[in-house]
Parts: C-alpha cells; sequence; structure tokens
C-alpha cells in the first residue's frame, strides 16, 4: 500500500509540473527542478532531477523537461511503479503506466540500460488487465518496430499478454473482421517468425500455448451464450441453422486445443512441455462441450494435474460432467464429489487441510447442477430427489465439520442459489409431491438463515400452479401475498414480487377448475395494470397473462364465465385499434382467440364458436399491421370443426367440410395447413348427422368418403387408426345393417387399415360391428369375432398400431 501511494504521488507531482527546490517551486514555466526522496522499498531512494528535453507525450502529460535519475537501481524502482499501476486494474492507471514508459524512452534510459523487456511486458500486462487489446498490441507493435534499435525484444510475457488483452476484450473491440482465437494464433505465429529471423527473441513458451487454449476455451463461452440467445422464443428454423454454426465452430475449436495438447505432450515436438496449467485449461474447455465423452476426457486428464484432490481442477471436471445433462454426468460428478470429500475426511487435524484441497461450496452446486440438468433427460423427480440430497449433505457438513466457522461456511454453506434451483427442478418434475417439496425447502432454508429472494418464492409459485387443484392455487396465492407483505415490511426489493410471480399465481388459477378462477386471475392482473400504471414498467402484463386470464374464465362450464371472457378479449381488441390503456394494455393474439373457441367446443356451442371466429376475421381486416394480425391456425379451426360435429346444428358435415376447405386454402402456411386430426374431426362430424334426414345422412356419407379420398392422396398428411374408427362408425351409423353398399366399403376401409398396418382393438371392434356376420366371420374367423383379440391377427396388420408401439 505504502508504495502504491508513493507511485501515485510521483506521477501526480509530474503531471501537475510541481517542482521543489530548497522548499520553493521553479520559476521557469519550460522547466523544474524535482528534489524529493520517495522511499519505494526499506533501503532504496529514488531522486529526481531535472535537466533532460522530453519528447512530445511526455512533454504532454508530465511537463516540458524532465530528467529521473535514480541513486539506486533505477530499473528496478521504475519496475515496481509499472508493477503497480498494472495491478490497480483501471483506465487510468494503464494510461499512466503507458506514459511513463514513454518518457523513460524519451530520456535515453534505454541507453543506459534503464528500460527493459519487463517495462514493456508489464505495461502490456496493464492494459490487458483492463481489457483494451489495442492499446496492448499497439504498445507490442512499438517494442517490435524499434527492437532493432534498442536490442529490446519481446517475451513471452508481451506476446502472451496481448493475447490476454484480446480474451479479456470479450468484443468491446471494433475489429470484427476475426475472432479473439485467430488473433491470438496470428500472434503465436508472429513470435515464432519473429525468433526464427533473430536469436534473441525467445520461442513462445508453455504460457503463451496455453493462453492460446484459454482463448478457444473462451470462444466456446461466447458461443454457448450466443446459442442461448438465439433459442429464447419462439421456434425459428434460421436459429437452428445457426446453432449448427456455432457446433461446428465449438468443434473446430476443441480438436485445436486438444492437437496442441498432443503436440505439447510429444518430446519429438518443438512445443513447450504441458504444465498443471494446460491441463487445467483442456479441463475447463472440455467442460463447456455440454458432452458426455468431453466429461470423460476431461477426467482422463486429471492424473496429469500434479496437485492431487485440487478443488478448482476437481470443480471443473464435475463441471464438465454436469454440463453433460445425463445421469451418468449426475453420477459422475457425484463419485468425484464423494472422493473430495474422502479427501478431507483422511486428515486428524481439520485445520490442517489445505485452502484449495477437498470440496468447497462450488462443487456442492456444480454436483446439484448435474442432478437437476440430468432432469432434462427424463424422471425429474428422481433427479429433483437427488440434488436435494446433496444439499442436505452440505447441510450435515455444516453443522458437523469441526473447522473454522468462516472455512466451513465457505466449503458448505447452502446459499439462495441452490435452494432456488432445487425448487425450480421440482417443480419441472410433475411430481404430484412438488408443491409439498417445494414448501419445505422454503421452510428449511429460512431456517438457515438462507434468506428466499423473488426467484426463489416463484418457483414455488410454479411447483403450486402445475398442481392443477384447487388447493395449489390457494397455496400460490397466499404465498404471492406473504412476498408483497414481506417486501413492503423489509424494503427488500429481492423479494418483491415480479411479472413472472404473478404469471404463475394466474396460471394456477387457470389450472385450477375453479368455477371462481376467471374473477381470481383477473384481480391480479387488474392489479399489474394498476402497478403499471403506477409508473412500474417492468410490471406490464404482455399477452401471455391476459391469455391465461382467458383460460381461467374459459374452463368454467358457466356460460357467465365465457361472457366475462369474452369481455376481455373485446377489451383487448379495442387496445389494439384504439392505442388506448384504459380498455387493456396488450393486443389479442390468435391463442386468445383459440381460448374462447375451444370452451365454445366444450360446450358444444357451434353458433359461437362460429361467433368468435367471424370476430376474429373482423379484427383482422381491421387491424393495420400484418404482425398485430391474430391468424386462425389449424388450432382454432379445428375446435370450431369439432364444437360443429358435437352440436345439435343442421347440416353439420356440409359446414365442417367448409372449414376443412378453408384450411386447405391456407397458401403453404404450415400453421394453418390442415393435419390428419382436421380430417378426421369432419368424418367425425359425418358420424354424428346419423339423427338427421336420410338426405342429410347421404350427403354426410359423400363428405366423409371425400374427406377420406383427400387423405389418401395428400403429400402433406396419413391416415392414422383415427381415421379408420371414425370412417368405420360413419358408414356403420348412416347405411343400413343390411345395406350392400354398406358392406363393400366397411371391407374396402377395413383392408385399407391392414395394409396400412394400423389395426388395433378399436379399429377391430368397430370393423366387427360395421360388417355383416359373415363378411367379419369371412376375414377373420368366429373365434376371433366372438372374442376380438388383435393378437390373433396377422402382424403386419397391425405393425403401426399405437397397442403394438407399446409392446
Amino acid at each position: 500500500m505504502k508504495n502504491t501511494l508513493v507511485a501515485c504521488l510521483l506521477l501526480s507531482r509530474l503531471r501537475s509540473g510541481e517542482a521543489f527546490l530548497s522548499g520553493k517551486s521553479s520559476s521557469s514555466p519550460s522547466s523544474f527542478l524535482i528534489e524529493k526522496d520517495v522511499s519505494i522499498r526499506e533501503g532504496s531512494t529514488l531522486r529526481y532531477m531535472s535537466t533532460i528535453e522530453v519528447s512530445k507525450p511526455a512533454k504532454k502529460r508530465f511537463g516540458t523537461n524532465l530528467s529521473l535519475v535514480a541513486e539506486s537501481n533505477p530499473s528496478k524502482n521504475y519496475a515496481t511503479i509499472l508493477n503497480h499501476l498494472s495491478h490497480q486494474r483501471t483506465r487510468e492507471s494503464a494510461q499512466e503506466a503507458e506514459e511513463l514508459l514513454l518518457s523513460l524512452e524519451a530520456l535515453d534510459e534505454v541507453e543506459s540500460g534503464v528500460v527493459n523487456t519487463v517495462f514493456y511486458a508489464t505495461v502490456i500486462n496493464a492494459w490487458a488487465n483492463v481489457g483494451d487489446a489495442d492499446r496492448a498490441h499497439r504498445i507490442l507493435q512499438r517494442m517490435i518496430n524499434q527492437a532493432e534499435r534498442t536490442q529490446i525484444w519481446p517475451n513471452s510475457h508481451c506476446f502472451s499478454g496481448v493475447m490476454k488483452a484480446y480474451i479479456n476484450a470479450k468484443g468491446q473491440n471494433n475489429d470484427s473482421s476475426l475472432s479473439v482465437p485467430k488473433k491470438c494464433e496470428d500472434l503465436l505465429d508472429e513470435m515464432i517468425e519473429i525468433s526464427k529471423r533473430n536469436e534473441n527473441c525467445e520461442q513462445p513458451n508453455t504460457v503463451c500455448y496455453n493462453t492460446l487454449i484459454n482463448s478457444y476455451s473462451e470462444e466456446i463461452t461466447a458461443l454457448f451464450l450466443k446459442r442461448k440467445m438465439t433459442t429464447v422464443g419462439n421456434f425459428n428454423p434460421l436459429s437452428m441453422q445457426r446453432n449448427d454454426d456455432g457446433n461446428k465452430e465449438k468443434d473446430i475449436l476443441i480438436t485445436k486445443a486438444l492437437k496442441i495438447l498432443d503436440q505439447m505432450e510429444n518430446s519429438k515436438s518443438d512445443l513447450p512441455s504441458p504444465d498443471v496449467y494446460t491441463y487445467c485449461t483442456i479441463i475447463s474447455l472440455l467442460g463447456k462441450c455440454e458432452d458426455a465423452d468431453a466429461a470423460e476426457m476431461a477426467e482422463s486428464l486429471l492424473p496429469k494435474v500434479s496437485k492431487k484432490f485440487d478443488t478448482p481442477t476437481y470443480n471443473a471436471i464435475i463441471a464438465a460432467w454436469a454440463s453433460s445433462g445425463t445421469r451418468k454426468g449426475a453420477e459422475r460428478a457425484t463419485a468425484l464429489l464423494n472422493e473430495l470429500e474422502e479427501a478431507i475426511d483422511s486428515f486428524e487435524n481439520p485445520e490442517e487441510i489445505p485452502n484449495d484441497y477437498g470440496p468447497n461450496s462450488v462443487s456442492y452446486f456444480a454436483t446439484i447442477s448435474a442432478w437437476i440438468k440430468s432432469a432434462e433427460a427424463g424422471n425429474g423427480a428422481y433427479a429433483a430427489e437427488k440434488a436435494e440430497e446433496i444439499l442436505n449433505h452440505m447441510n450435515g457438513r455444516l453443522h458437523s465439520s469441526l473447522l473454522p466457522i468462516e472455512v466451513k461456511e465457505k466449503r458448505f454453506q447452502p446459499n439462495v442459489i441452490a435452494y432456488s434451483s432445487i425448487i425450480d427442478c421440482w417443480s419441472k418434475s410433475g411430481s404430484p409431491s412438488a408443491a409439498m417439496r417445494a414448501k419445505s425447502l422454503l421452510k428449511n432454508m429460512i431456517e438457515a438463515n438462507v434468506q428466499p429472494n423473488v426467484y426463489t418464492y416463484t418457483s414455488a409459485l410454479t411447483c403450486y400452479a402445475r398442481c392443477n387443484t384447487l388447493d395449489g392455487a390457494v397455496e400460490a396465492t397466499k404465498l404471492l401475498e406473504h412476498m408483497k407483505s414481506e417486501s413492503k415490511r423489509t424494503g427488500d426489493v429481492s423479494m418483491r414480487p415480479t411479472i413472472v410471480s404473478y404469471f404463475a399465481v394466474i396460471d394456477a388459477w387457470a389450472r385450477s377448475d375453479s368455477e371462481e378462477a376467471g374473477d381470481k386471475a383477473e384481480a391480479l392482473l387488474n392489479e399489474l395494470e394498476e402497478i403499471y400504471k403506477a409508473g412500474d414498467v417492468t410490471m406490464k402484463p404482455d399477452v401471455r397473462v391476459y391469455a391465461r386470464v382467458l383460460a381461467a374464465y374459459a374452463k368454467s362450464s358457466d356460460v357467465s364465465n365465457y361472457k366475462k371472457a369474452a369481455l376481455l378479449l373485446r377489451k383487448m381488441e379495442k387496445y389494439a385499434l384504439t392505442g388506448n390503456e384504459k380498455h387493456a394494455l396488450t393486443k389479442p393474439n390468435t391463442v386468445c382467440y383459440n381460448t374462447l373457441i375451444s370452451s365454445c367446443a366444450r360446450r358444444n356451442d357451434a353458433i359461437e364458436a362460429f361467433n368468435v371466429l367471424n370476430k376474429m376475421d373482423q379484427y383482422n381486416t381491421n387491424v393495420k399491421e400484418d404482425k398485430d394480425k391474430a391468424i386462425p391456425d389449424h388450432h382454432t379451426l379445428n375446435s370450431v370443426i369439432y364444437s360443429v360435429s358435437k352440436s345439435n346444428i343442421k347440416n353439420k358435415a356440409q359446414k365442417a367440410m367448409k372449414i376443412l376447405e378453408r384450411l386447405e386454402r391456407s397458401d403453404g402456411d404450415w400453421m394453418s395447413q390442415p393435419s390428419t386430426k382436421s380430417y378426421n374431426l369432419v368424418i367425425a362430424a359425418c358420424s354424428h348427422s346419423f339423427k338427421t334426414s336420410e338426405k342429410e345422412k347421404s350427403q354426410a356419407l359423400k363428405i366423409a368418403l371425400n374427406v377420406y379420398a383427400r387423405i389418401k392422396s395428400s403429400a402433406l398428411v396419413e391416415p392414422d387408426r383415427f381415421t379408420y374408427i371414425s370412417l368405420l362408425k360413419t358408414i356403420g351409423k348412416l347405411l343400413p345393417p343390411k345395406s350392400k353398399k354398406r358392406k363393400t366399403l366397411v371391407e374396402t376401409i377395413f383392408a385399407h387399415s391392414c395394409q396400412e398396418g394400423l389395426v388395433d382393438d378399436s379399429i377391430l371392434s368397430n370393423f366387427i360391428a360395421a360388417a355383416p356376420r359373415e363378411l367379419s366371420e369371412k376375414l377373420l374367423g368366429k373365434e376371433i369375432v366372438q372374442a376380438p383379440c388383435k393378437e390373433k391377427l396377422p402382424i403386419e396388420w397391425c405393425q403401426r398400431s399405437q397397442d403394438c408401439r407399446k409392446l
């Protein structure tokens, strides 16, 4: 600290031109005299005296004339000042270091041997520490350009320092034509070329290659973040292409890093031998691959790390296994954690355990993360259970360890992120006990003096929401009220509910099947609108929030709740057309209309379903911007067809067919194209026409057969088991039992289902019900007709059926 103050004092006085001569300032503006003893370290004194003209850069910063003459070991003292400035890690200190170096050059200290390679390396490092690669590279180039005259050649520290600067810059540099790894490779190549031309310049050492490998590692991190950003939001085929490109880049970087390691390990290679940092950097790089093979390779390097049970190295390997997202990865991470625990348990005196030996909190958190990430591969409840076991084990160690309090807290203290991530894992597990586990974890962390934050509470709210029960919605509401009251009481903004918190509770009500769910959800929506209008723009509800309120109303069988949903949708339409926030705060989308139409379908209200569809079309006509339109998709029109098929309206088959034809006219919009389900629903509407007049039944049968022909000739869809079930039902209901046409059609349709390999128990039973007895016995045999069982049929008839796929 004393030396740092001295350096600052020196530079501040040089900048201001302050001078001392027998306690008086110099009267000359163009020159000044400094006679001041400054203690740099015990036994070392500097004396500054002015006599020599300096260069323009030095004049600008330090004054017109300056000379620095040291009474003892000047080079060492200047190096000390530069080193202090470098370690301050600020742009101002880096600027001061560079200007001091330029001043020393201008004073011809180079000739007297005061300036050396270390000075340049230190200034380069100063710029590297603040991520200014351009300034660091400029110093290196200056050094190279004047090396023939000064005979001061850059060494490995100079080149690795510039490489470090590019890594630390992380996109701050304007030159984006080259990636950071490519710039580092070019620097390494330049050093090799210089060393070939001049024997005074050394070859790249291990530090240089370690830094290059680190540039690959950091680039992989950047690619990972870029991929995460491009995958946020809706599905986009273009983002998939970008992700593929990112994976290719990642593979290239990994290959390069492993090739360098292989060459460094080869005794016949010109490359320097690897050290512990080489292996640690490779391990870190492999840990970012999200691949089990890479994690296994990282673990295979563990014996080459000289320090056994080294905490950072083990943590990197645990992280590598965690990133694989597999159950094997989680199990290996746990095994490595156990090794670290056994290592510290072998000490009789816990106070003898080195700091970077055995597990620390990062080891446990990475292992917890391994189990949480493995949940994505399935069996989320098991993963959450195992993650919670690690957390409980941490707490057990925290209370039983004989280490000093500050040491065991560093090693074993769970934090809010650990608790929050496990609660979040439970929320995604689908376990019926998820809400109970979340509640228990909240209680435990509060008792452990780990304060939950908004993310913890929001994950717990999601657990309650996914209970799909009224109790879950009630508990979620209570927890939200607790968050609001505690945040207000304590002033702790980290507990204040966010828009996501409110959404989770609204979602809980939408899933609850409660008749009052819509009212509860809309009350929360109104609260959000008030908070937003009071000035908190972060709490503005978007269309997803409104859509869940609509869903909460629409699930009710009470028509009055449906009317409230329709009123809310109307408010959203008014906002879209007027921009007036007194109506609502967002515009409706397709999902909003689909929610109301689905409600109509559940109530068999085809007339209202058509009414909503017409309003949807009118809205799209009135909206100016295409991006604001709510275009009907196949879900919209399928729901309308379904409501028609279940209703009592006349000519339902014709009406359903018109909707299907609208889908077929979608002009290549894949979200609006008919699916097999669309065709099946029309056939079902035909089947439900059996109570109508003979004329309408005849027309319905023609439509059903027409629809089937369209499926068979389509390049976009193909018949499934439901197609044949619906057709057999339709034929059986619309034609008399003794009709020859019925016999012919039933035989043909059943034959097609056999050819498709789709026959299952449902198709079999519907064929037997629709076919004349002699036909079914002829094709199947009396035994199967009396006791239908597809297992007795030829395997090729049912090889594609859903039941066969399950076997």
